[in-house]
């Protein structure tokens, strides 16, 4: 392929773009700008509180500075998992590292244009798993490991004994390992008196049969050196970061048992929120018109923090979350009014019931065990939770001076429902 002008440039990264977003999340779909740099359009992009703007390396053409600006929706970035900022790492999420990948792809659309180069075209899924291959070095920054990601997939390919892949490994250097060891947060199993080279896959998936649900093998990236386990749960303190296997040329890579990167026979996929921001927004605005989008916003970001809980849960949202967990309370608890954050909401949605919780995300009631009349809504081959959340909110909704609320059930499978009378009409 040959570019002879800049417009030409233009529209095939636009359309590229859109098709590689579309791919991952069509909410996703960025607007793409060509702008002349230092310029009041320039500014104004950079300005935008509502967008997330990421900007391609500086080129000149006919003698002016020019960018190619993304511009996507906050939103829905924000609703993708990423490691916290306080751990350093070139890239902190799949989805960055994507972009950051693209923003190298469209510098070199417009070098072929400014050098007149033959431009030889990326595919869709090479721009993506480039960008697998990315996230997983700069996570185990360890320089001597070699290509590490295609020996996790040949790992996950083999068999043992008849049957794929299962157990896991924790990505950790031996200095790292002993220092938490030294702490008592890591213990110490099977040592190995040589370092197993990972490159020694077959040798590497007959050892993962030590591993189960709380034992890892412990790995740099480049060899393997023991069998570990947690003597606590790590979460709340410590960044930690896994490879799990879960069948025949499956792994995914996890952070603090959060999925940051699914591979399937090789294609890199990048995990969705189980429940989109513009889904969760348009069914709670059909409920309570006029809610700003910030309360909004702050209430999916909640709900994205309970969903990485592993018991499942209820949410009910309401204008009338106090007097109701003060009516419930004899099969409740009732508490003070408490702004849920991220860390306080994982550990009320530890215990069974539901959560009680007013518009701007504040808590009243806790392992509430709701009530309702039966309903011909409800749905036998559901749990309990589900059809719990259907006969309250359909009995509220019919109680007079009563608020309509809006239900979040999330399955101990991670499955999510929005419940409200508008959904169930």
């Amino acid at each position: 392929m040959e570019f002879k002008e800049l417009d030409q440039v233009t529209k095939y990264i636009d359309l590229y773009c859109f098709k590689l977003f579309r791919k991952i999340d069509e909410e996703l779909v960025p607007q793409l700008h060509m702008v002349e740099s230092s310029t009041e359009h320039f500014q104004s992009i950079l300005d935008a509180d509502k967008f997330g703007v990421f900007l391609s390396a500086p080129f000149t053409y006919q003698h002016k500075n020019h960018h190619y600006a993304l511009q996507f929706d906050a939103k829905v970035i924000e609703t993708y998992y990423k490691v916290p900022q306080d751990i350093e790492l070139g890239v902190h999420s799949l989805l960055n590292a994507i972009i950051n990948e693209l923003l190298s792809y469209i510098t070199l659309c417009v070098n072929s244009l400014i050098f007149s180069e033959v431009f030889y075209e990326k595919s869709l899924s090479e721009i993506i798993k480039r960008a697998g291959h990315t996230l997983l070095q700069a996570i185990l920054g360890n320089p001597v490991a070699s290509n590490p990601f295609e020996k996790f997939n040949k790992i996950s390919s083999l068999s043992y004994e008849k049957s794929f892949s299962e157990g896991k490994i924790l990505l950790l250097n031996a200095q790292a390992a002993y220092a938490l060891a030294s702490e008592h947060v890591l213990k110490p199993l099977v040592q190995f008196e040589s370092k197993v080279p990972l490159s020694s896959t077959r040798h590497i998936r007959k050892i993962l049969e030590l591993s189960n649900s709380d034992i890892y093998l412990l790995s740099d990236g480049e060899y393997l050196y023991s069998t570990v386990a947690f003597t606590e749960n790590p979460n709340a303190t410590y960044h930690f970061f896994t490879i799990e296997f879960n069948n025949y040329f499956s792994w995914q890579l996890n952070h603090n048992g959060n999925k940051l990167m699914q591979v399937i026979h090789e294609e890199v996929y990048i995990p969705k929120p189980k429940i989109s921001y513009s889904a969760f927004n348009t069914e709670l605005k059909k409920v309570f018109p006029g809610l700003e989008s910030r309360r909004s916003l702050n209430l999916y970001r909640l709900i994205l923090e309970a969903l990485t809980q592993t018991k499942g849960t209820i949410l009910v949202i309401s204008k009338n979350a106090r007097s109701e967990a003060y009516r419930l309370r004899n099969q409740g608890f009732l508490i003070e009014a408490l702004s849920l954050t991220p860390s306080t909401i994982r550990s009320i949605t530890s215990i069974d019931g539901a959560v009680l919780m007013d518009l701007d995300g504040y808590c009243h009631g806790i392992g509430v065990i709701l009530d309702g009349v039966a309903t011909e809504k409800g749905d036998p081959s559901r749990g309990a939770r589900y059809n719990s959340a259907i006969r309250y909110v359909e009995t509220i909704s019919k109680t007079p001076n009563y608020s309509n609320c809006f239900s979040i059930v999330i399955s101990e499978d991670g499955d999510v429902d929005m419940i409200s009378e508008f959904l169930y009409d």
